[in-house]
């Protein structure tokens, strides 16, 4: 064998030697398993948005960081499927005005939806390996209203707080690698959100229906089938 194939081939063993031995040096002082969880988790963790129980006005929901870096949410929303028909039920006496075609509720039959215009999550901070609690607003304005079926989605989207695992978070979400804004989709029935995968799909009404075998016979239903 030529000299320099030699030299060669001991250049090449005295390197992988040398990074064995700095795989071995950190290994022994634990230094190698902490990086190997914060590169997994980086790559495997991420912020989930949890549903934990309907409150006298409002719901209580839960973000959780599974991830090793503080993240900062950008932005958290509540909103409806737009364009769904949604049902809501008259849960205590109110006195209406009835006309000879219509009947009108107290406050007109106009209202809003508070957790639509939800933001205080935005700007907070969520510790690494965390998670915080909070409360949404009510799907209706009027104390007198609960949703009886509707679609719901919640919307956020959080970045690292580390300024570097931040450069590499938005490099990777400019090739499409990651994405990161989460979208939970919810089916509220009777005051209660059930967590829905994004393709499936459900017609709220129609479930309200195959519910309840006396508002099965409405003239609702009926148009559902």
């Amino acid at each position: 064998m030529p000299k320099d194939s030699k030299t060669k081939i001991k250049t090449r063993w005295n390197s992988l030697r040398n990074i064995n031995k700095t795989i071995l040096w950190l290994a022994t002082i634990g230094i190698l398993p902490v990086v190997s969880s914060y590169i997994f988790d980086f790559f495997t963790g991420d912020v989930q948005v949890k549903y934990v129980r309907s409150l006298e006005r409002g719901y209580e929901f839960k973000l959780i960081n599974n991830s090793s870096t503080d993240q900062v949410v950008e932005q958290f929303r509540i909103s409806p499927e737009f364009g769904q028909e949604i049902l809501f039920k008259i849960n205590k006496h109110v006195y209406g005005t009835i006309s000879e075609n219509s009947v009108t509720l107290p406050g007109g039959n106009s209202t809003y939806m508070p957790a639509f215009e939800y933001k205080e999550m935005n700007g907070n901070v969520l510790g690494a390996k965390s998670e915080v609690s909070f409360r949404i607003p009510p799907l209706t304005a009027r104390d007198y209203m609960t949703p009886e079926a509707l679609i719901v989605y919640a919307d956020y989207r959080t970045s690292s707080k580390n300024k570097a695992m931040n450069i590499i978070e938005r490099a990777l979400d400019f090739l499409k690698i990651r994405d990161a804004n989460t979208r939970q989709k919810y089916l509220v029935v009777d005051n209660y959100w059930t967590p829905l995968a994004q393709g499936n799909e459900v017609n709220a009404i129609k479930n309200a229906c195959r519910d309840d075998d006396i508002f099965s016979k409405s003239s609702i239903c009926r148009e559902q089938f």
